[in-house]
């Protein structure tokens, strides 16, 4: 009997839910900083690279923000994604300060 291959659930949506975790860990401050209600982030989609503004921000239960931290983002244009889908986040104005994201499952 073969084994059943479970297919994403991919949807075109323009809100993410998403674990996020800041790439060079020198920069954490800056991120946490800068990554505030409202602000403006490029993210880089599979191919696409849209505009995200940040809805909401949390810590991941009892994780730091430090190592990983929780975002609603906001995008300004729909874009087919999945959960587990990896995706990155990067500061308009400075390419240096940047995260690495996966975004979260339906419903949680």
């Amino acid at each position: 009997m073969a084994a059943t291959v479970r297919v994403p659930d991919a949807r075109e949506v323009d809100r993410i839910l998403a674990l996020v975790t800041v790439v060079d860990p020198g920069r954490v401050d800056a991120f946490l900083e800068r990554c505030v209600v409202g602000s403006r982030w490029r993210a880089h989609i599979r191919t696409a690279v849209v505009s995200a503004r940040v809805l909401e921000r949390a810590p991941l239960g009892s994780f730091d923000e430090r190592v990983c931290t929780c975002l609603t983002l906001g995008l300004d244009l729909p874009v087919p994604v999945e959960p587990r889908l990896r995706f990155q986040l990067v500061a308009h104005d400075d390419p240096n300060l940047s995260a690495t994201a996966i975004v979260r499952p339906w419903g949680g």
